[in-house]
C-alpha cells in the first residue's frame, strides 16, 4: 500500500507492517485512544499548529489502513498489541482504567495513578501503605512517580 505526500513517517514515533497489519507507536499526539477518536489534541504538546497536523495525518492513515494504535503513555497501547486490536474511528472501543466506588466516604487506601490509571492496592504489595513507599517509588505500568497518584 501506497501513501501519497510526505510520508506517515514524517508524524508519527514508529510504524511497522507486517502481513498486511500496520503497528503504529504514538507519543506526541495523544496519550490515550479516547483523544484519537474524538480527534481531540493531547495537552502536552509544543506547537500546536503541528500536533493538529499529526493528529490529521495520524487519523488519516489509520482511517485507510489496517492498524493497531500503540499510545506510547497508556496501558491501552499493549493491550491493543497483545490483541492486535484494530482502530476503528466509527466504533471506540470502551476502556475501564479503575473501578473505583465513589459512594464510598471511608478511604479505601488505595491510589490510582492520574496518567495510566494503575490502581496502587495495599492488600496486592504486602500491605505496604502507599504514603510508605519509597519517594523514588514509579508506577510499574507508566513508570511516573508517585506525585501523580491520587487517592480512591
Amino acid at each position: 500500500m501506497a501513501y501519497t505526500g510526505k510520508t506517515i513517517c514524517d508524524y508519527i514515533d514508529a510504524l511497522a507492517e507486517n502481513d498486511g497489519l500496520f503497528y503504529m507507536f504514538q507519543a506526541d499526539i495523544t496519550y490515550v485512544d479516547e483523544a484519537l477518536y474524538e480527534n481531540k489534541l493531547s495537552v502536552v504538546f509544543d506547537d500546536l499548529p503541528a500536533a493538529r497536523v499529526t493528529m490529521d495525518r495520524v487519523r488519516e492513515f489509520v482511517g485507510n489502513h489496517p492498524t493497531v494504535y500503540m499510545g506510547t503513555h497508556t496501558p491501552q497501547g499493549y493491550e491493543n498489541l497483545e490483541a492486535k486490536r484494530v482502530i476503528d474511528l466509527n466504533n471506540p472501543v470502551p476502556t475501564v482504567l479503575a473501578e473505583v466506588n465513589f459512594d464510598k466516604q471511608e478511604a479505601s487506601g488505595k491510589y490510582v495513578c492520574s496518567i495510566c490509571g494503575y490502581v496502587y492496592d495495599p492488600a496486592e504489595h504486602g500491605g505496604v501503605a502507599f504514603e510508605d513507599l519509597p519517594d523514588d517509588w514509579r508506577c510499574p505500568r507508566c513508570k511516573q512517580g508517585k506525585e501523580r497518584f491520587n487517592k480512591a
